[in-house]
């Protein structure tokens, strides 16, 4: 993650507890801001966590083990950030999820009204085919 502007960002991943393995100035950091905070690494046992805060100019890598299958949350913590789109879904081992979950026939009958999709990708096609995703 990057905060490439003065704003510090705090981040909340549900489901998971992740690792801070590394982090330093964003690519575009004033030079003094460099000076004073170089890049960290933490190779050996980085300590776990479900939030972060990213300070303004800074990036942070972060890893965390995909075996809790479901649809998790990785937002900012900011309101109006999350509001503006600060925000990102995992889905994560979908074909688990498909073989235990089953959607009510309410909402399949909701989705063939306002003319959406009900398989597929996020745009309603197969594999990477992104075509007809609504453009935000």
């Amino acid at each position: 993650m990057h905060a490439t502007s003065i704003l510090d960002h705090t981040f909340h991943l549900h489901g998971h507890k992740f690792q801070i393995v590394e982090y330093g100035p964003a690519f575009n950091a004033p030079d003094e801001y460099i000076a004073k905070n170089p890049v960290r690494r933490f190779k050996d046992a980085p300590l776990k966590r479900d939030t972060l805060k990213v300070n303004g100019f800074q990036y942070i890598k972060i890893r965390f083990k995909a075996d809790n299958p479901g649809v998790w949350l990785f937002h900012c913590h900011m309101d109006v950030h999350f509001y503006m789109g600060l925000a990102v879904m995992f889905i994560e081992a979908p074909l688990e999820l498909q073989k235990t979950i089953t959607m009510p026939e309410e909402i399949n009958q909701l989705c063939r009204d306002l003319n959406v999709k009900t398989s597929g990708n996020g745009a309603g096609n197969a594999g990477f085919n992104m075509t007809g995703l609504p453009v935000l």
